[in-house]
């Protein structure tokens, strides 16, 4: 058996935690409540810029992992793209106009997403196919805690306060979150970066083919071509079925916040959003361990079939509840629960569907379809809010209802993908 590098296992988890104190106080907490509470844009300006930062990030992902297969290389294109989603986002409050924050927002987008692709691809190489569910977990779960590190470590400079008690600095309101994530990003990346060795077996493809400029984008063309031609079956529909819930899930995250202040009624200047999603983290942290054991004990398809059908029953209690206090435990723990979820089986189930010499290049094509379910998401949702505005607030339900549609096609998709790329082989013998 593959003995297991624990250290590298350690600061490639690290790197989750990093990235999800971006995620959570950027994504779906500050930017855009600064930019649609305080700038007073409407939501379809922040959906265009999110979605045209994933256009973006679904074009260069799978040529750069490609680019990343041939090198044989996958950590100095994490560490240059999250820096440029730290620097990004630490001069967002050096220049406070629309315009300008828009375009930082999108150029911070862009980093964080694709140094992601580059993080996934690690783990078959860090993991084995008895423990990549664990440590798939693992990450995840590392993940929350790191989410509910950086909002605490920032609500003092958004609100004055931690939690309710006073810490003696000035609110800087929405704004204040920026400067403070940046610097946590960057802090937790940094293990990752240093500690985390590439596999020597890669080096000979380096030397081999890494000096043809034209290596990265012919080799993605062959990855889409063995993904039409049927060489590895399922993939497609994997991917396709991925777009779909992925579409509904990270939509109906990155809105939460704004869900939950303007539908529910929810105060953010309180702190109350901020709580909110502690506690739903909270209940993340377990849900990451809970579906990672899962993965293994059961397998990454039936885990995430599971996953999928309680996220539709949380979207369904959203749609139809309007008190705080029951959304607050009911909504918010599902929600939570759910979140890890699907990441902690879809990244063990793509290494499962394809090769290991080709890991870079899929995760590529998984990272496109994932933006591509980023540009259509938040389009979905501030098309049908800017369409409806004479509906009021019961615009958001409306959309919230679009996203559940959209996952149950995801849901009803993934079932036709064979479990394995062993249980597809022998599916085609006569």
């Amino acid at each position: 058996m593959q003995r297991l590098n624990w250290s590298a296992i350690h600061a490639w988890a690290l790197y989750d935690f990093a990235y999800t104190i971006w995620s959570m106080n950027i994504l779906s907490v500050y930017f855009q409540l600064y930019v649609i509470k305080d700038l007073r844009a409407p939501d379809i300006i922040y959906s265009a810029t999110l979605s045209g930062a994933m256009a973006v990030v679904a074009l260069l992902s799978p040529i750069l992992g490609a680019w990343s297969d041939r090198q044989g290389r996958r950590i100095p294109h994490l560490a240059f793209w999250c820096c440029i989603s730290v620097a990004a986002t630490a001069l967002i409050p050096r220049f406070n106009g629309l315009a300008s924050a828009l375009f930082l927002f999108f150029l911070a987008c862009v980093g964080h997403q694709l140094a992601q692709v580059f993080y996934n691809a690690k783990l078959p190489e860090l993991s084995t196919p008895e423990t990549i569910g664990r440590i798939s977990g693992y990450g995840i779960a590392l993940g929350f805690v790191g989410s509910i590190t950086g909002m605490l470590a920032v609500m003092p400079f958004v609100t004055g306060k931690f939690l309710k008690w006073e810490v003696g600095l000035t609110a800087q309101g929405n704004l204040g979150a920026f400067l403070p994530t940046a610097l946590l990003f960057l802090g937790f990346a940094l293990p990752s970066f240093f500690f985390i060795s590439e596999r020597s077996k890669r080096k000979a493809v380096t030397a081999k083919m890494g000096n043809d400029p034209e290596m990265p984008v012919k080799g993605i063309a062959t990855a889409w071509r063995s993904l039409f031609s049927g060489e590895y079956p399922g993939v497609a529909r994997f991917l396709l079925a991925n777009l779909l819930f992925l579409d509904a899930v990270n939509t109906v995250i990155g809105f939460m916040s704004t869900y939950a202040v303007q539908v529910v009624g929810f105060d953010a200047q309180k702190g109350e959003v901020q709580i909110m999603l502690i506690c739903a983290t909270l209940w993340a942290i377990l849900g990451a361990a809970f579906w990672g054991l899962l993965v293994d004990r059961l397998t990454p398809k039936r885990t995430l079939t599971l996953c999928l059908i309680l996220w539709a029953v949380t979207f369904v209690l959203a749609i139809f509840i309007r008190s705080k206090e029951l959304f607050f435990w009911t909504v918010g723990p599902l929600a939570g629960f759910c979140m890890g979820g699907t990441g902690v089986a879809a990244r063990p189930y793509l290494a499962e569907l394809v090769p290991p010499a080709r890991q870079g290049e899929f995760f590529g094509l998984w990272s496109l379809f994932g933006r591509f379910a980023a540009i259509l998401g938040p389009l979905i949702w501030g098309g049908i809010t800017f369409a409806w505005q004479s509906w009021g607030m019961a615009r958001y339900p409306l959309a919230l209802a679009a996203e559940l549609v959209t996952l149950l096609v995801g849901l009803w998709l993934l079932q036709g993908v064979p479990d394995s790329r062993a249980s597809a082989t022998l599916e085609k013998k006569p």
